[in-house]
C-alpha cells in the first residue's frame, strides 16, 4: 500500500510540473475586455510628446519598464514618443519598436500579470514578430494596412515579455493604448497544483478503505 501511494504523489507530481501556461489570443478589445472581466489598466502614452529612447536603458513608464537587447536600428526605432517612421496607430505618443536578427524588446512588470493587449500598426507584414510569455509564442498579426488590437490572457501570471522577430528581416512597427490585467488575488499560487494534489489523496483514502473491506 505504501508503494502503492508513493507512486501516486510522484504521478500526481510529475502532472502537476508538466503543466504548460496557456495563452488565448484576441484581435477584439471587446471580447478581450469581457475575458478579463472588465479590470484592467490602460497606459496611452499620451505624456511622451517627444521621444524618449530606450535603446542604452530602461524607460519606466509606471506599472512596466520598455527596453531592448539585440539587434540596434537606431533611437528612431526604438523609443516611446511620437511616430517618425510610418507607423502611426492613433497620432499620439506610442511605443516605437523593431525587431532584427538577435534579441528584441522587453515589457517588464513591477508586479505579476495575466492578460497583456494594445493597439498595434505596421508589424508582421512580410516579417513576423513575436511575443514570447513563460515559454509560450503568439505571433503579431499583420497591421501594415491599418492599426488593429492583440491580445492575450494566460492562465499563469507572468512579470515580462519578450517581442521578437521569427521570420523574415527587421519588422519595426508601433504599439499605443497597452491594457492589461493584474493577476486575480482569488486564485492562490499553485491552485492548480494542490487541487490535483487533493484530488490524488483523496482517491487514495478511497483505495485504503476499499482494500481493508
Amino acid at each position: 500500500m505504501k508503494k502503492l501511494i508513493l507512486s501516486s504523489l510522484i504521478a500526481c507530481g510529475l502532472a502537476a510540473t508538466s503543466v504548460q501556461a496557456t495563452l488565448i489570443a484576441f484581435t477584439s478589445r471587446a471580447a478581450w475586455e469581457a475575458a478579463v472581466g472588465g479590470s484592467f489598466t490602460e497606459q496611452n502614452f499620451n505624456s511622451y510628446t517627444s521621444s524618449t529612447s530606450y535603446q542604452s536603458s530602461a524607460v519606466d513608464v509606471g506599472d512596466f519598464s520598455v527596453s531592448m537587447t539585440g539587434s540596434d536600428f537606431g533611437t528612431v526605432w526604438h523609443n516611446i514618443g511620437p511616430d517618425s517612421v510610418g507607423n502611426n496607430v492613433n497620432g499620439t505618443g506610442q511605443i516605437n519598436v523593431a525587431t532584427g536578427d538577435t534579441g528584441g524588446m522587453t515589457l517588464t512588470w513591477d508586479s505579476q500579470i495575466i492578460a497583456f493587449g494594445a493597439y498595434f500598426k505596421g508589424s508582421s507584414d512580410s516579417r513576423v514578430t513575436n511575443i514570447l510569455v513563460n515559454g509560450q509564442e503568439l505571433s503579431l498579426p499583420d497591421t501594415s494596412t491599418g492599426a488593429a488590437f492583440f491580445g492575450f490572457v494566460s492562465d499563469t501570471a507572468f512579470s515580462s515579455e519578450l517581442f521578437f522577430l521569427k521570420s523574415g528581416a527587421a519588422d519595426g512597427f508601433g504599439i499605443d493604448d497597452v491594457v492589461y490585467s493584474a493577476k486575480s488575488s482569488s486564485v492562490p499560487e499553485g491552485g492548480s497544483t494542490l487541487a490535483l494534489i487533493g484530488a490524488s489523496l483523496l482517491g487514495i483514502a478511497a483505495l485504503r478503505r476499499r482494500f481493508a473491506a
